[in-house]
This record gives structure tokens, sequence and C-alpha cells, in this order.
């Protein structure tokens, strides 16, 4: 899960439109059912979403947990784990 998903999930971030034609409420999709809500699996948390941060957050996740990304101070170029410089501007990090 990037950032924007999680901003989006906190209802920090909203982007987007949706367009639809339904003949009843029933067939009335979660989007035009809530406020703030433009993207129903961005937005809103779902049971799946709860069940990767707990792996996560427990530390079961394995190869499937983020590793934390490396930026340059000086020009904001994203480096590589072992990286000693800088490949956009080659300031030592």
């Amino acid at each position: 899960m990037g950032l924007l998903d999680i901003l989006a999930k906190l209802g920090i971030l909203r982007f987007g439109a949706k367009k639809a034609v339904f003949h009843s409420g029933k067939d009335m999709p979660a989007e035009f059912l809530m406020d703030d809500v433009v993207n129903a699996k961005r937005d809103l948390t779902t049971r799946e979403d709860l069940h990767k941060a707990k792996e996560w957050l427990t530390g079961n996740a394995g190869s499937k947990a983020p590793t934390a990304a490396r930026f340059c101070t000086a020009c904001g170029a994203q480096l590589d784990r072992t990286a000693k410089f800088c490949t956009a501007c080659g300031k030592h990090v």
C-alpha cells in the first residue's frame, strides 16, 4: 500500500469521478451512497486492508512487507539500499 492509498483511506486525499446509471437503490454503487467517497475500492477500508496491516504490524508479512525507501537529501532522487552516492547528482549519502 503506497502513500496515496493511505491518504485516500484516511480521508485526506480525494480525487476522481464516477458516472453510473442505476434503476433502484439496490443497484446503486457505494460511491453514491456515502459522502466524500469517490472510489469505493481505494477510499474505503476493507477486511483485506486490515488483514494486510495486521500481518505487517506483527511481522508475518515476509517478503510482502514494504521496505523503507531512501532518498537523496540534495536532489530528492530515490536511492538503492546500498548506495553510497546519489546516481542523479553524485552527492555522498
